[in-house]
């Protein structure tokens, strides 16, 4: 229900831009008009993508972040599109050459508002190329950090319209909602750069190494209360960078997490002496909740340390099965018995065709893991006949 509150509250940003459409002899005529429109339209489906790429906006209308990123997807192609004709439309209505389009200009006012949108162009396809045509090449840390250029790129729209913009000149209401519009953009970067302030402070309470490289860090605080199946972003400083971890356990104030050896970060975790402060941000992420609430028995499949986000539920739930595609089990049997089903440490390989058999037929299924296992486990289970609506997934990026 709320996802229908961020369709129409999209829907409701945009109408003011209607009303030009029914007026463009304000600007020269259909061409000069349509392109105007164009531009705004594009600039406010970046503005919509951007907000909703801050977690701690995008829960405004929906904990299910997997619709939410499906939303931003979606704001991001239609965006696309309206930013690149934008410039197209210009570049036909006034009769320029293609160098209009890149041509950097700052001696004078006009150009040096036109050569901001120019900038802001550049470093659009830039993001479009890294997650469209290189997405497959690029590490997901190089493609976070490319999508930073998000929030300087649309700072740019602004300035660029503001200065250009010849509706935003010729009408005085329609000029204070752009400005109304940037400074929510603005107020929203501010809220994003001072989330390390409002995180909670947990203690390492303690650290175990356990086999597979994994770490299980156990944190003593108060303030986050989360729920089988979500995640918190961890820190050890103020201004890193967080990272996204699933929660083991949570209970009287203790928040368990298992860690696989990662990169940089987790190496920081395994530095930390016990005592040390680890800034927690959640909890987020809905991907169990049919698990916890629907009446099917839920089937828990879990490649490696995709396993985290299933621990607690499967604890919680009786008739849940957990399996897990995992040469080092975790120590699960004692709390879970025959309904922990890791792979056979000889090495066979977790197949759908034994989730299937051993599974009851009515169950829901629930795939977490690296993107490799997810794709090819979920291929797999739909193979087999399990229904796209008894189907979950998440995937863990490194």
């Amino acid at each position: 229900m709320r996802l229908r509150r961020l369709v129409a509250a999209i829907v409701l940003s945009a109408l003011p831009f209607a009303y030009p459409l029914f007026h463009l002899d304000l600007v020269g005529g259909p061409l000069p008009g349509t392109a105007g429109v164009v531009g705004l339209l594009g600039a406010l489906a970046m503005w919509w993508q951007v907000l909703l790429g801050a977690r701690q906006v995008s829960g405004w209308f929906s904990a299910d972040r997997g619709r939410i990123v499906t939303a931003h997807a979606w704001l991001g192609a239609s965006g696309a599109f309206l930013v690149l004709l934008h410039p197209l439309l210009e570049l036909i209505a006034d009769r320029h050459g293609p160098a209009y389009l890149v041509l950097l200009d700052f001696t004078w006012v006009e150009s040096t508002y036109t050569s901001l949108g120019r900038l802001a162009l550049l470093m659009f396809v830039l993001l479009w190329l890294s997650s469209t045509l290189l997405r497959a090449v690029t590490r997901h840390r190089l493609w976070q950090r490319v999508h930073y250029l998000s929030y300087p790129l649309v700072g740019l729209v602004f300035l660029h319209a503001y200065g250009i913009g010849t509706f935003l000149a010729e009408l005085p209401w329609l000029r204070a909602y752009w400005l109304a519009l940037a400074a929510a953009f603005a107020g929203v970067a501010g809220w994003r750069l001072a989330a390390p302030l409002r995180a909670r402070r947990y203690r390492l309470a303690g650290a175990e190494r356990v086999a597979g490289g994994v770490t299980v860090y156990s944190l003593r605080g108060s303030g986050v209360r989360p729920l089988p199946g979500q995640f918190c972003h961890l820190r050890t400083a103020a201004m890193e960078r967080s990272h996204p971890f699933s929660v083991v356990r949570a209970r009287d104030g203790e928040l368990v997490f298992a860690v696989k050896d990662a990169g940089p970060f987790t190496a920081r975790l395994r530095a930390l002496p016990v005592g040390a402060t680890v800034l927690v941000d959640g909890p987020y992420g809905t991907f169990t909740r049919e698990a916890q609430l629907g009446g099917r028995p839920p089937v828990l499949v879990a490649g490696g340390i995709g396993v985290t986000p299933f621990v607690e539920l499967a604890v919680r739930r009786q008739d849940a099965v957990l399996f897990h595609a995992t040469r080092h089990p975790m120590d699960l049997h004692r709390h879970l018995g025959p309904r922990y089903r890791p792979a056979h440490p000889g090495g066979e390989r977790l197949t759908a065709a034994r989730i299937t058999r051993d599974a009851p037929g009515d169950a829901a299924y629930f795939v977490c893991g690296g993107p490799g296992f997810v794709a090819g486990m979920v291929a797999e289970l739909r193979a087999h006949g399990v229904p796209a609506d008894r189907l979950f997934s998440e995937r863990f990026e490194w």
